[in-house]
């Protein structure tokens, strides 16, 4: 009997421990770069991206570009302004922001003016007429230009000095 007993522990014990306790990790691939993303980023925005600006942010962008504008949508399939500028914060920054552009601003960022943008602040526009309330978001990239999700345009790089934007600026953002 006690024989019988311990051949049964044995055999539970081998069976627990090869079975059901075998811990899988999953991981986000995330595909690298390519070689001269940055080279190519720089020809055909007119952005001179160096070894010090911030690689992951300019990679990233590149890998949203082109993505078309689905109101309410953030993934690369469509997405929307502020879904894209919180899918863009949490991969680079590991930052999670608010899902709108007016509660952006006023939940995640201390306001500055447009003089004091750095790499990586987040802009904001009043873009519905008659209004002065915060309805676009975008990242700030350097030299005047922003990379934000345009409902006519998807994912794109814009410049701040485009009659549109000068008149429709609200604030410049620096994420907390």
């Amino acid at each position: 009997m006690r024989q019988k007993s311990v051949l049964i522990f044995t055999a539970f014990l081998f069976l627990f421990a090869f079975s059901s306790c075998v811990v899988r990790r999953f991981e986000v691939y995330i595909p690298p770069p390519a070689p001269n993303a940055t080279r190519s980023f720089s020809t055909r925005y007119g952005i001179q991206v160096t070894p010090r600006d911030n690689q992951a942010l300019y990679n990233t962008v590149a890998q949203w570009l082109g993505t078309p504008y689905r109101y309410g949508q953030s993934s690369m399939r469509g997405t929307d302004c502020s879904g894209f500028v919180m899918n863009v914060y949490r991969s680079v920054y590991g930052k999670t922001l608010a899902r709108n552009s007016a509660d952006m601003l006023r939940r995640n960022c201390r306001s500055i003016p447009r003089q004091s943008l750095r790499e990586g602040n987040l802009v904001f526009f009043a873009t519905n007429r008659n209004s002065r309330r915060v309805s676009h978001v975008g990242i700030y990239l350097k030299d005047g230009k922003f990379a934000h999700a345009s409902t006519s345009q998807g994912v794109i790089i814009s410049d701040l000095n485009e009659p549109y934007y000068r008149q429709r600026w609200v604030s410049g953002g620096v994420v907390r």
